[in-house]
């Protein structure tokens, strides 16, 4: 199981400055249009331009990131979780991270996939519904009203939450013939 706060702590401690929240989702973007090695590329062109103590020490994490991910998407019992803060985190940071997530998901995607968008790809109508979706939760923040009574808006954010985590199954199951298609180029 991934474990947010042990990354952010392990990514801090070796000066990565990227959001665990953002990683995770651009893990899992690529993972939707191409394999693992796609997704530690794109990890790898994240740190890179980091001037990180010791790298290595956060390998085997990153490493279980992405296994853990992709087990995640192709579990037949819909168990994927976007990596997010616990709920006891305060509104403000949840919500931060959810869009932080959104907001990599797509980058990994486009990263992997540049052509996948706009009715290219062979995907349904419902994936850009998703994609547009995304990227306007990756523009969420948390009024001042909202910060005040936060009751309403957790309910909002677990709602968000959850069409983020179903919209993902459904982006990837869908991209199932892309990935094929993908991965034999690459073999």
């Amino acid at each position: 199981m991934l474990d947010y706060d042990r990354l952010r702590d392990s990514l801090a401690n070796v000066g990565a400055v990227v959001a665990v929240a953002e990683l995770h989702g651009g893990v899992c973007g690529a993972l939707c249009t191409s394999d693992s090695r796609a997704a530690q590329r794109w990890l790898r062109d994240c740190l890179d331009d980091q001037r990180l103590v010791a790298p290595t020490e956060v390998t085997n994490e990153l490493d279980e990131l992405v296994g853990t991910s992709l087990a995640q998407l192709g579990d037949d019992e819909l168990r994927f979780e976007p990596l997010l803060p616990s709920d006891d985190a305060p509104l403000e940071e949840r919500v931060e991270a959810l869009a932080l997530w959104c907001h990599g998901f797509l980058a990994g995607l486009g990263a992997t996939a540049p052509g996948l968008g706009a009715g290219r790809g062979g995907h349904t109508e419902q994936i850009d519904e998703i994609l547009r979706d995304f990227g306007e939760i990756s523009r969420a923040g948390v009024t001042e009203q909202e910060a005040a009574g936060p009751d309403e808006a957790d309910f909002a954010l677990a709602e968000v939450h959850e069409y983020v985590r179903i919209g993902v199954q459904l982006v990837y199951e869908e991209l199932a013939s892309y990935r094929a298609q993908s991965e034999r180029a690459l073999n």
